[in-house]
């Protein structure tokens, strides 16, 4: 399908400099593949560079992109990176990642990005309007932005560079409207009680769509902090761009609504099923904890405050290694309130603006497999591969607990 282009459109794809044209193909490529008809507008994007996955070809091509003279045509943020940024990658520990990890960090803002560096923007205030089309990448960002705020984005991956150089996207997939309605419902018969039952929550409801976009009906108000979980979850779970949650989510004022029409019929998500999905994280049956993470995704203050007061006058256990992964801006709201004081004093190791345990695929292993308590899903999921490690799920209260004891206790009630 040949795809319009308006005339400023055609001017970058053929006058352009090198850089911008190369941006329009690739998103023309995309369009194409996905039936797009047009290039649509974007209001922001959100851009992984993640060293990782991209490595030296990757920075020599960013960094080649701001040599050139590109500049983003949109305001752009960044996605989590592979250290922290506060003191930079240390010349005595550095690895051949980090190295490129700067390069490009530094390229991107060369180009106008802003350096959020955290894999949950909107708990820094960045965050999109209703009904604004976006090229955010990272999973449980765009996710979140579907779903919650209500603006408009697919699953983007370097294409999310391409539209910032741009400020254009094709339009498919969460860009037209009739793609984003629900077409399965569940309804959970109870309340979770707190954030890792949301992360449950959203495990679940991702591995049961089977793909499709869902409805939750049956939830009363959650906090902003329990659907960045709730998202984060969802996304690392399955490839699905959003969900709706009736009377909470803007799109889903009523079941009629989102699913535009009769809805199907209820699916019913019981504490059960919910206890049962807690046992594939917490996946082991030993007691004596190595590790402990909290802040995937990115600890928002509220979080770092909760962690703060668990601890307050209390040491974590020698030989117990406690991390907090968060964002520069939580981290100096924590540390002019006093409350990062609270967790260095304890023993926690706080980071700012690197990657979440289990996510920093360039990270050491650890020699034997040592016992992680986590109340994240997405650590949970991903840390035993990336870095070798056992687990244990449950709460904030469970994970401080482990912390300062060495022992891993029983589920809260």
């Amino acid at each position: 399908m040949k795809m319009k282009l308006t005339p400023d459109q055609e001017k970058m794809l053929q006058g352009g400099g090198r850089t911008q044209q190369t941006a329009m193909a690739m998103l023309l490529a995309v369009g194409r593949a996905m039936d797009a008809t047009d290039l649509i507008p974007v209001a922001s994007a959100h851009i992984v560079i993640d060293a990782f996955a991209m490595g030296k070809p990757g920075a020599d091509l960013i960094v080649s992109m701001a040599e050139s003279g590109a500049r983003f045509a949109v305001p752009a943020t960044i996605n989590a990176i592979s250290f922290d940024r506060r003191t930079g990658p240390s010349p005595e520990t550095a690895t051949d990642y980090d190295v490129h990890q700067q390069r490009m960090l530094e390229a991107c803002q060369v180009m106008g990005a802003v350096a959020t560096c955290s894999c949950n923007p909107f708990s820094q205030g960045i965050a999109p309007a209703f009904g604004e089309h976006v090229a955010w990448s990272e999973s449980a960002t765009t996710g979140y932005v579907n779903s919650v705020l209500g603006a408009r984005s697919n699953r983007e991956g370097a294409t999310a560079i391409a539209s910032a150089l741009t400020g254009v996207t094709p339009r498919y997939g969460m860009h037209v409207p009739a793609n984003r309605r629900a077409s399965v419902h569940f309804e959970v018969a109870f309340q979770p009680r707190n954030e890792s039952e949301f992360n449950l929550l959203g495990s679940l409801v991702a591995r049961r769509s089977q793909g499709r976009i869902p409805v939750i009906s049956g939830l009363a108000h959650p906090g902003a902090d329990a659907l960045f979980g709730f998202g984060a979850s969802f996304a690392i779970v399955a490839n699905i761009p959003m969900f709706h949650i009736v009377g909470i989510t803007p799109e889903a004022p009523s079941l009629e609504d989102v699913c535009a029409g009769v809805p199907p019929a209820p699916i019913s998500i019981t504490r059960n099923d919910l206890d049962r999905e807690r046992a594939a994280y917490d996946t082991d049956g030993s007691t004596g904890v190595d590790l402990v993470t909290i802040g995937a995704p990115h600890a928002t203050i509220h979080q770092i405050q909760e962690v703060a007061e668990l601890l307050k006058g209390r040491k974590v256990k020698p030989g117990i290694e406690f991390t907090l992964t968060t964002n520069r801006s939580n981290f100096a709201l924590a540390e002019s309130s006093g409350l990062l004081s609270t967790l260095v004093s304890a023993g926690v190791k706080v980071t700012a603006d690197r990657m979440c345990f289990g996510c920093d695929l360039g990270a050491r292993k650890y020699q034997r497999a040592a016992l992680l308590a986590t109340n994240s899903v997405k650590a949970a999921l991903s840390a035993p591969g990336t870095r070798g490690v056992r687990t244990r799920y449950g709460t904030t209260r469970q994970c401080v607990e482990a912390a300062i004891t060495g022992i891993w206790k029983g589920s809260e009630g």
